[in-house]
């Protein structure tokens, strides 16, 4: 999506009236799917994706760990499915209970590490790119369907998945892209 003359005019000017008024623009934790986002992270303990914009570590299903780890990670940018559908599948969520991203439209929400299921309470939607060759980002990230959530698959580990002792599983999976 390009940005246009008029929408940078509004958009400084937003920035203006916030700047003028001494307004907090992000004074409760941030719910990733506000717009198009980055802040987004591996974890090396789990494989999988989680946001890392909050002051919390999420939590990490990696046994003896109070949180997600951000070591040797990149910093992920996720395109959200309105307004912008930038990516190819939508359904995808942020999960406040362990701040991971979790395919939400199979009627089941998944299993969270930190107990239940996902949430997607103040979360938007997420549309990620998948089987697409024609976009750049690192490839071999992959959807579990055991837990839902979304894990990278180019380490000869699974992870560790919150449903199952085995680790994450491929099966089903496309192959997603993420923008780095």
């Amino acid at each position: 999506m390009e940005l246009t003359r008029r929408g940078a005019i509004r958009l400084a000017g937003a920035a203006g009236l916030a700047a003028a008024t001494g307004a907090v623009l992000a004074a409760a934790p941030a719910s990733p799917a506000q717009a198009a986002q980055n802040g987004w992270r591996w974890c090396r303990q789990c494989q999988g994706l989680w946001f890392a914009g909050n002051p919390t570590l999420g939590v990490c299903p990696y046994r003896g760990t109070s949180g997600h780890s951000f070591v040797g990670s990149s910093n992920y940018s996720l395109p959200t499915a309105y307004p912008f559908d930038d990516g190819d599948q939508d359904g995808w969520f942020w999960c406040y209970r362990c701040e991971g991203l979790y395919y939400g439209l199979n009627g089941t929400n998944g299993a969270c590490p930190a107990g239940r299921a996902h949430s997607a309470d103040g979360s938007g939607v997420y549309s990620l790119y998948k089987d697409n060759p024609y976009v750049g980002g690192q490839v071999n990230w992959r959807w579990c369907r055991q837990c839902q959530g979304l894990w990278f698959a180019g380490n000869p580990t699974p992870g560790v998945c919150p449903a199952s002792a085995a680790g994450h599983s491929l099966a089903g999976s496309g192959n997603y892209r993420l923008l780095d």
